[in-house]
């Protein structure tokens, strides 16, 4: 809770340093994702769902703006054969570069693609609904990767509604040891709508 709390604080100041220039604001999302291990070899995970949120802050002129998050995000998988899910929980810092369509105007269509950071608060492992097995120690603390969506933001008097989707690529091996020829790397598709100020 405590780095969420910092994390936090750093996007603030960092919106309070922006020039009076450029359009700046902060805001917050929330949303679903459906997350999935992809493992080599081959495991047929399913997508595990949960829900996604966090603190966002954007800084751009007209087209193109620069918006980086900090987000609270789960990654992992289930097998439902075997009644077991993998539980990877997360604070996600991605950083995008959004172009925004049209950018004045009630409804503003945007793309967005960048990077994202995140450390790994806890890893969980859950057989037939029962306790959780907390499997941390075979993981890797920080994972990172790609992101790409797109969106419509609805500008309204004093705020800003936006709905989106994305999809985040994982690109590190989140095995802490792996054997020869192992990886294991998170990717997930997220719907959040966001509320800025």
């Amino acid at each position: 809770m405590k780095k969420i709390a910092i994390a936090a604080l750093a996007v603030l100041f960092a919106a309070a340093l922006i020039p009076q220039t450029l359009e700046a604001g902060v805001g917050i999302k929330a949303g679903y994702s459906l997350s999935k291990i992809v493992e080599t070899p081959p495991f047929l995970w399913e997508n595990l769902p949960f829900f996604v949120g966090g603190l966002s802050f954007e800084g751009g002129l007209g087209f193109i703006s620069i918006q980086p998050e900090v987000l609270y995000v789960r990654m992992g998988g289930k097998f439902t054969p075997g009644d077991f899910e993998f539980r990877f929980n997360y604070i996600q810092v991605p950083v995008l570069l959004k172009l925004n369509v049209v950018p004045a105007g009630p409804v503003r269509p945007f793309i967005a693609a960048g990077g994202y950071g995140a450390y790994l608060i806890k890893a969980e492992g859950v057989i037939g609904g029962g306790l959780p097995e907390d499997l941390t120690g075979n993981y890797e603390r920080y994972d990172y990767g790609i992101v790409g969506g797109a969106g419509i933001a609805f500008k309204l008097p004093g705020i800003t509604l936006s709905v989106e989707g994305r999809y985040n690529y994982g690109l590190m091996n989140i095995l802490k040891d792996p054997a020869a020829g192992d990886s294991s790397k998170n990717r997930s598709l997220m719907a959040l709508v966001g509320l800025g100020f």
